[in-house]
């Protein structure tokens, strides 16, 4: 088996009875609990509702009993970021206030994965309303990195990325508006896609800014990632044979924001690959996140326009944000929008020059929680702009971009590489991040549960 257990593994497992869906649910159930205990409480999930798991995995036992699994994915768990809509759990997008009702409905990746056998674990944890790209949540409690339980998970997906990390589940969901699929499966050490804009159904998931968000796997390995996504897409997915020799597109001045430790490590994961380097130029790079910025700030400040203005019990930093994106005026937002529009024209005339685009994922290492922030918040410009500074122009563009792990920092601590596809190229984007998987270390968090043991 690999480090990380895998969809294939778990399937394996079924298939030569040396464990039952039953049994994997109750220890991940065991796991969930037992991980919120002490002093550290992990908080991968906002809720869980044991009951339905164990149903879910009994009717699984019992297919699998009488030979007629779903799919690869039957009694797999699987866990949902609390933006997709799950039948029975509220949805309240970190929040203390959204998703007073329970969901009637699964969002439609929720319904295709669930039809393919998987067991929904429950809702994972985020940061509130996805606004920022840190585990921090005041009402729910802070996710923990599995690698080290006093650093930051990223986010916003924070739940998914430890969740994948510490094991309990092979494959989650998140959502991505500037990098909160990429961002917490960087800094959690796993791999994550977000496709194509539009590529994955949106049915169900509470799109807080409807022009930037995705919806994507955080997966053990790239191949689950593949498999993740070709049942939320309803599509197969076929890996291609990279190009000989490939060519990997640097953007120097994109980098040059990035901690030393983490270049290294990413120039060294391209290395191995025995790709051919091909310098590309992207005038106007430097715009990419007060661009993202603004455009997501505004469009969530309308979509929660009804409880802004009834003072709904937000936190204090992202009221904050909120009440500053309502002073963004018409002008500034459309000037926004023409600099988005000149960014992917730059980008596009980039991935003429070149197979695939690399960078990091993430400008720095998971850092640590500062013990005031896990108590009050934070606000953290310097902390934030390091960790979208390379996601968010994919959102602003809607290319594919794939996180995967390629080393670790002298800390121990997880480096990812991201790497950049043309539109609509989602299986290159993939089949280059399987080449960087299959060269570069994977270790076993701190903080991990082995559900197969």
């Amino acid at each position: 088996m690999s480090v990380f257990h895998t969809v294939a593994d778990f399937a394996a497992a079924y298939r030569d009875k040396r464990i039952t869906p039953s049994v994997v649910a109750e220890r991940a159930l065991s796991a969930i609990t037992e991980l919120d205990q002490g002093e550290l409480p992990m908080r991968l999930f906002i809720a869980v509702h044991a009951d339905d798991v164990r149903a879910q995995a009994a009717d699984s036992t019992r297919r699998l009993a009488a030979g007629q699994p779903r799919s690869i994915f039957e009694g797999v768990p699987v866990a949902v970021k609390d933006e997709f809509d799950v039948i029975g759990y509220q949805t309240t997008c970190g929040t203390s206030f959204l998703g007073q009702t329970p969901a009637t409905k699964d969002a439609l990746v929720v319904a295709r994965l669930r039809a393919a056998g998987a067991v929904i674990l429950g809702k994972t944890n985020m940061f509130e309303l996805g606004v920022n790209p840190t585990g921090l949540n005041l009402t729910h409690g802070t996710a923990r990195n599995p690698y080290d339980p006093l650093r930051d998970t990223g986010g916003s997906s924070s739940g998914s990325g430890a969740t994948v990390a510490a094991g309990v589940a092979p494959v989650t969901l998140g959502n991505d508006g500037g990098g909160s699929v990429r961002i917490p499966a960087a800094l959690c050490g796993v791999p994550g896609l977000k496709a194509t804009f539009d590529r994955v159904p949106t049915d169900g998931v509470s799109l807080l800014c409807w022009s930037l968000e995705h919806s994507g796997p955080l997966a053990a390995t790239v191949e689950d990632v593949r498999l993740a996504t070709e049942i939320i897409c309803a599509e197969t997915i076929t890996l291609p044979s990279l190009p000989s020799p490939l060519r990997v597109g640097i953007c120097a001045a994109w980098w040059q924001d990035a901690a030393p430790e983490v270049t290294t490590q990413v120039r060294a994961a391209i290395d191995r690959l025995g790709a051919t380097i091909v310098d590309v130029d992207l005038p106007h790079i430097g715009y990419a996140t007060p661009v993202g910025s603004c455009t997501f700030l505004a469009e969530g400040a309308a979509c929660l326009e009804t409880q802004l203005a009834a003072n709904a019990p937000f936190s204090s930093s992202v009221r904050l944000a909120f009440e500053a994106a309502r002073g963004v005026t018409a002008p500034a937002f459309v000037k926004a929008q023409r600099v988005r529009a000149l960014l992917a024209q730059e980008f596009e005339a980039a991935l003429t020059r070149c197979d695939v685009l690399i960078t990091p994922t993430t400008a720095i290492t998971a850092p640590p929680y500062a013990a005031d922030a896990l108590l009050h918040g934070e606000v953290d410009e310097a902390k934030v702009n390091a960790m979208v500074h390379f996601t968010f122009p994919l959102n602003l563009t809607g290319l594919p971009a794939m996180q995967v792990p390629c080393g670790y920092d002298p800390d121990g601590m997880p480096i990812g590489m991201q790497i950049i596809g043309r539109f609509g190229d989602d299986a290159l984007t993939l089949a280059v991040a399987s080449a960087v998987e299959k060269t570069s270390p994977r270790r076993r968090p701190r903080v991990y549960v082995d559900l197969l043991a």
